[in-house]
């Protein structure tokens, strides 16, 4: 009766976020309300059921708190099973290469004090995507702990994950990880050093204009966009004109890339 009772005192300590059916593609998760207890408590579950986690328990724990979540999310992501064909086991060193699990274990202590906007930016990938897509992120990305050097960029993208993350799944499951696989692969062009952090934050500027001008419909090519070579300053001049030059183009077409004209000063009139 002793050890029945621990077992269920030991559960109800923990608390967990990815119980029960998962939504697929993007979603936003509820906001963690975790405490520091309890997410110590989770850890500590995991310790005595992973090795990756037993090994650097005591590091883990004393961790900023607030990227506890995180630590504690990467754990039931990994001892979590989608009931899909396209389930991935970032622990299996045979279907992702190598133990994912066990790299992200091992660097999180170090990056919570060096390279705290990875962590940041992993968890809100974490919020805004479905199991298969955070894994899949994981995946890729283990060696961002390691690059402290894109924090401004992790930091300038954060705010459009859930964006990104909404152009990419958007649709039915598919089976062959395309999905996913946009969407790493857009996020990797927004926190590429091509890109222009200040080009990144000009996005929501950018949007608005497009939004309120009076053309059907105003293409925005954000990768292109915030690669630009075009200089910062030509790029405010354009945009203060596009919605006059709007104007004009309405009666013309019903359609218009406005990265065109504002990042090469297209003459579309």
């Amino acid at each position: 009766m002793g050890l029945l009772n621990k077992a269920v005192s030991e559960v109800k300590e923990c608390c967990f976020r990815f119980g029960g059916v998962q939504r697929m593609g993007a979603h936003t998760r509820p906001t963690d309300t975790r405490t520091t207890e309890q997410l110590l408590a989770n850890i500590d579950y995991f310790a005595q059921r992973n090795p990756e986690v037993a090994q650097f328990k005591h590091e883990l724990m004393q961790m900023n708190p607030k990227h506890l979540g995180l630590v504690s999310d990467i754990c039931e992501l990994a001892n979590r099973r989608e009931m899909l064909p396209t389930n991935i086991d970032i622990k299996d060193a045979r279907q992702v290469g190598k133990n994912i699990f066990a790299k992200w274990i091992e660097k999180l202590p170090k990056a919570s004090k060096e390279n705290p906007e990875a962590l940041n930016f992993t968890q809100e990938v974490i919020n805004q995507t479905d199991s298969t897509t955070s894994k899949f992120f994981l995946i890729s990305a283990v060696d961002l702990l390691e690059h402290p050097e894109v924090s401004s960029h992790l930091r300038a993208t954060k705010p459009f994950v859930k964006d990104i993350a909404e152009a990419a799944l958007d649709g039915g499951y598919t089976m062959d990880y395309s999905k996913e696989r946009d969407f790493v692969n857009t996020v990797d062009a927004f926190i590429n050093p091509a890109s222009d952090t200040r080009k990144i934050e000009m996005l929501p500027e950018v949007i608005k204009t497009a939004d309120e001008a009076s053309i059907d419909k105003v293409y925005i090519d954000a990768i292109p966009f915030i690669q630009s070579r075009t200089p910062i300053e030509q790029i405010r001049e354009n945009l203060k004109v596009f919605s006059e030059v709007a104007k004009g183009l309405s009666k013309q077409t019903d359609e218009v890339n406005i990265t065109d004209f504002l990042t090469r000063n297209v003459n579309l009139d």
